[in-house]
């Protein structure tokens, strides 16, 4: 027996939005070089750090850059697994210096939250038709109105130092587009910065 045809089409949707649930959350990532061509270093060994004041999204940035930089570099290092505790200003950056360090990393790619932006998108009205009890016997027909969603997206800086150099070699502006959890926006966000990374030959592999 055949299932009705809009049971299947109530299927098919949710099993469609349960996969798009899977997915990384889409990003735009805007990325330059800060210094000459000749001085574009390539950087073997990373030192990650979240500039984040949540810990949980802190954590969470750090582990997915982690896992998206893990074969695209030699080494890489996560803030949260090396700095022996939570503080603020100079401590802060006396103790990342010594772990860096400790590490022999040579560069270190610091991630900072910049905003977050609300917006309106219009979805317009649709007319949904399907066959009937039987096929030749009409359609089925439903018009949804047309109606405004709210998305958030948010934005993140990356910007890479060249341990023993002050100012930046590199940086990267990512525009995180509406993540339906913080699990697929870390996602994501890592995943399409590590590409830029290593497109802009700035990785060692």
């Amino acid at each position: 027996m055949t299932a009705p045809r809009r049971t299947v089409s109530i299927l098919f949707s949710l099993a469609f939005a349960l996969a798009l649930a899977g997915c990384a959350t889409p990003t735009e990532v805007v990325s330059g070089w800060n210094t000459p061509d000749a001085e574009q270093p390539r950087f073997e060994s990373l030192f990650v750090i979240a500039l984040i004041n949540d810990d949980q999204d802190r954590v969470a940035v750090e582990n997915a850059l982690g896992e998206a930089l893990r074969d695209r570099v030699r080494q890489v290092y996560l803030a949260h697994r090396q700095l022996d505790g939570a503080a603020d200003g100079d401590d802060l950056r006396r103790r990342v210096e010594k772990a860096v360090d400790r590490s022999g990393a040579d560069g270190v790619l610091a991630v900072s939250f910049l905003k977050a932006e609300v917006r309106a998108d219009y979805v317009p009205p649709r007319l949904n038709q399907g066959y009937g009890p039987s096929l030749g016997a009409g359609y089925d027909t439903v018009y949804s109105p047309g109606y405004y969603v709210e998305n958030r997206d948010y934005y993140l800086q990356s910007t890479l130092y060249q341990v023993g150099r002050d100012s930046p070699v590199w940086q990267a502006q990512s525009r995180v587009i509406n993540p339906t959890s913080l699990s697929n926006a870390v996602r994501g966000f890592a995943g399409d910065l590590a590409k830029r990374l290593q497109d802009d030959g700035a990785l060692s592999r």
